[in-house]
């Protein structure tokens, strides 16, 4: 199978779960929350890690270059 089909059977799986999320038991209602939390948590801290990188360019993270020893 293709990348493209799995893709699309794992989404089409997705969507019939949540059509049934109205009449789902509380249990899986706690589980679906948890995981959505855990996505937006996730993409969250990318976003912000991207934000920190491009607009703070600043060296301030750089480590210390090291120079050779001198002969004695």
């Amino acid at each position: 199978m293709e990348v493209r089909e799995e893709m699309m059977e794992i989404l089409e799986k997705v969507w019939i779960k949540l059509q049934g999320l109205p009449e789902a038991h509380s249990l899986e209602l706690g589980a679906f929350c948890i995981l959505l939390l855990f996505v937006a948590t996730f993409l969250l801290l990318i976003v912000l890690s991207c934000v920190h990188c491009c607009c703070c360019g600043k060296p301030k993270y750089q480590g210390a270059r090291v120079q050779p020893l001198q002969p004695i």
